[in-house]
């Protein structure tokens, strides 16, 4: 597929597509004999995960780091911790907002019995 078809399927504009290159976050694309770079599906999951990582607070430099590591240490060296630390994060957010929840729920109670009794 040619750069628009994979920016109109992947939601990322063409100019992205080619900062992600000159980055060396997606490898160079191939070029057809008229010269216009020729993309696979592989070049498009490698767009959505940069994407996806992007939105989770990741950088730009981190998701390279990860693109270049050798697969089979990916995980473990890379981003694993950095997503268990955000799970944590989002845990610990969890349970604040629960606890304040119950806390205006409970003061909701409290002003409509104090209602009740005016």
């Amino acid at each position: 597929m040619q750069i628009g078809e994979l920016a109109r399927t992947s939601g990322v504009s063409t100019s992205r597509i080619r900062f992600y290159e000159r980055r060396g976050l997606l490898p160079p694309a191939a070029r057809a004999n008229n010269g216009y770079r020729s993309y696979d599906g592989r070049d498009l999951k490698i767009i959505g995960f940069i994407d996806r990582a992007q939105t989770l607070g990741f950088s730009l430099k981190e998701i390279g780091a990860f693109l270049i590591s050798p697969p089979d240490q990916r995980s473990a060296q890379t981003l694993a911790p950095r997503l268990e630390a955000q799970l944590a994060e989002i845990d610990r957010h969890i349970r604040e907002a629960r606890q304040r929840r119950r806390e205006l729920a409970g003061l909701i109670d409290e002003l409509r019995r104090q209602e009740a009794l005016v």
